[in-house]
């Protein structure tokens, strides 16, 4: 059932998915093996298949699979809180004031939480200083910030200032189509091209923390 939930996943099929996990439910599937061993791979697939183009997999494929994962998350979310499961960690995100773009980041904030984060989505045309209120409020792992128009570099870069001046024990990343790892190097933080990456970058943070 679990298999046939992640196929679902990366068939962008929300109805399906969402009544799989149901199924799963009913049959006393705990909430946390549907979200790790059913939602996490299909997502997972869902993202390689983007990143390799394999099958003619397209961003439009990728977000549909984002919208089925979001389906499960509806069904089996009151679940997770009861059985009080242990999050892989805790992310802020969000687009920098001026940016206005929003279909990366969602398919990031879907990545992160079916791989079991607990995520504080601030949304598009964020000042810097919600940024660093919300790490504080959620006592959050790691920052992660984009911008998708190189008219919002800078305050990429002003971010990562204020998280040292504040001294926050947070790791920072960036992303978005106007960055890249060079200009992540030269201001100090971590880079993730896509969704997939970002999780596995965030993961390995995590290990080693």
């Amino acid at each position: 059932m679990l298999e046939r939930l992640s196929q679902a996943l990366v068939e962008g099929d929300d109805l399906l998915a969402a009544d799989l996990a149901k199924q799963a439910l009913a049959k006393k599937i705990s909430a946390i093996d549907i979200l790790n061993k059913g939602c996490t791979p299909g997502m997972m697939k869902a993202g390689e298949m983007y990143a390799s183009g394999l099958g003619g997999a397209s961003l439009t494929d990728l977000l549909m699979a984002g919208e089925a994962m979001k389906a499960v998350l509806e069904v089996i979310r009151p679940h997770l809180k009861a059985e009080k499961s242990e999050v892989a960690g805790k992310l802020v995100i969000g687009m920098v004031e001026g940016d206005l773009h929003t279909i990366g980041k969602s398919v990031v904030v879907t990545m992160f939480e079916s791989a079991g984060w607990e995520v504080t989505d601030l949304g598009e045309d964020v000042p810097l200083e919600k940024f660093i209120q919300a790490a504080k409020e959620k006592n959050a792992d790691i920052i992660g910030a984009a911008s998708a128009i190189t008219g919002c570099l800078d305050k990429l870069k002003t971010l990562k200032e204020m998280i040292e001046r504040e001294k926050l024990p947070v790791k920072y990343m960036i992303g978005g189509w106007a960055t890249g790892p060079e200009y992540a190097k030269a201001i100090g933080a971590y880079f993730a091209r896509d969704a997939l990456a970002a999780v596995q970058l965030a993961t390995e943070l995590m290990e080693e923390a």
